[in-house]
């Protein structure tokens, strides 16, 4: 018979072996992290905090996705613009109520959280933003915006491909984390897990709710279970790796879970919640480079008003919340927040007092490092495309922007072509 060494498993992310058994690379990358963890040289991109001479390391990018499509002229309300109170008639934002950024645009007035974001210059607004030949459907807008492929064609989500490709070249556990019980496309990958935890109280092996006493020992059976297998066999080194990588990743995010305290009072909502806990395992330094968070809601086709304001009210509430609470616990600085919604609102509002499927948008950018402020044109009211806005910038070139900028990474090569980058980071950002 035919043995497969640790050797071979770390040299070949896919090896052929006599017996003809074909390994995936998910089970080699699980190998390979554990054998290099062990005798890491120094200067190499290592979990978040770790001095590694990188200057992107210990960098932490949070998306946000606000699902459902957000009415991007009551987010960002042009009330300069005349054609925007005859365009809505009903559910136009009154100019004595905008929170004004400048003397052409303002924030909904739920946005006050956000609007001292502003005011701190730690957040850009980015106007206009689609895609060429827009799709008015939810899951191909979508499947578009989280593939980075205007087909909405891949086998993988953009985010999966450039933390396991890029960012985190050795598989740590939570190098990619969602915030919410499902794993988002964007971080789908067929050859790279990453978890998706709703609460870090349940991210952990359950036991049987009928023997719940009999919990450890039937870990520590599953354990030497595990380490009863020859150790020369094949696949034995595969599944001591994941037995003992799935216990390590329970233990991390547990331990972390409760050394954690949040320096400030989040809101009592689903949303926050999950910022919170993207904020104990940013705070516990369990190497997330990319978190990922999603609000739902924003498909407003009739009663738009106050269901709209509930939930830019909660997103920005949310989103101070958890600014402060990073601030205070000293690591703001290496985070970067970027919100996403599949497509914007049609112009005029429909006879349901709600507004149907549009196109372009504005995206928010947070953190201390950005330049504040507007970037990209905004889609203007006077030249509209079929009572939709004309996007003026691709979605890449934000994605291209936070690749290149914040976290160190060849956004080209990722995207498949290169797209013009924005100012908010400007020059200098890994210096």
């Amino acid at each position: 018979m035919s043995i497969l060494s640790r050797r071979i498993f770390i040299q070949d992310g896919f090896k052929v072996v006599s017996l003809g058994l074909a390994l995936p690379h998910i089970f080699t990358r699980a190998v390979q992290a554990a054998a290099e963890e062990a005798g890491r040289e120094p200067g190499v991109l290592g979990v978040q905090g770790e001095a590694t001479g990188d200057p992107y390391a210990g960098r932490t990018l949070i998306v946000v996705q606000m699902a459902g499509g957000n009415d991007g002229l009551n987010t960002v309300v042009p009330y300069g613009e005349s054609l925007y109170y005859q365009h809505r008639k009903n559910l136009r934002v009154a100019e004595e109520d905008v929170l004004r950024l400048d003397d052409h645009f303002g924030f909904h007035p739920a946005m006050g959280a956000m609007k001292a974001l502003w005011d701190a210059g730690m957040l850009a607004v980015v106007h206009g933003v689609g895609y060429p030949n827009p799709s008015f459907s939810h899951f191909k807008s979508m499947d578009i915006w989280q593939t980075a492929n205007p087909d909405g064609k891949a086998d993988e989500g953009w985010l999966a491909k450039l933390v396991k490709g890029v960012v985190d070249k050795r598989g740590h556990p939570f190098a990619g984390f969602a915030a919410g019980g499902t794993l988002p496309p964007a971080l789908m990958s067929p050859d790279y897990p990453v978890p998706a935890v709703d609460n870090a109280n349940t991210f952990k092996l359950l036991p049987d709710p009928r023997y719940a006493v009999d919990a450890p020992a039937r870990q520590n059976a599953l354990v030497q279970l595990y380490n009863t297998y020859p150790g020369g066999a094949p696949f034995a080194q595969v599944l001591k790796s994941t037995q003992q990588g799935t216990l390590d990743s329970v233990d991390q995010l547990q331990r972390a879970h409760a050394a954690y305290t949040p320096a400030v009072e989040y809101p009592q909502n689903g949303f926050a919640a999950g910022l919170k806990l993207l904020a104990e395992t940013i705070v516990g330094g369990l190497g997330v480079k990319v978190g990922y968070i999603t609000i739902g809601g924003f498909d407003t086709h009739s009663g738009q008003q106050n269901q709209h304001a509930r939930l830019l009210q909660t997103l920005s509430d949310g989103l101070k919340a958890f600014w402060d609470d990073l601030s205070a616990q000293g690591k703001a600085d290496d985070v970067m927040i970027m919100t996403w919604s599949e497509f914007g609102r049609r112009v005029s509002e429909n006879g349901s007092n709600g507004t149907d499927h549009g196109t372009a948008g504005p995206q928010f950018i947070i953190g201390n490092s950005i330049r504040g402020g507007h970037w990209g044109e905004p889609a203007g009211l006077a030249n509209l495309d079929k009572g939709n806005l004309r996007f003026t910038t691709d979605f890449r070139s934000v994605y291209s922007t936070v690749m290149d900028g914040w976290l160190g990474a060849p956004a080209e090569k990722l995207l498949g072509a290169r797209f013009p980058t924005l100012g908010f980071l400007g020059p200098g950002q890994a210096e």
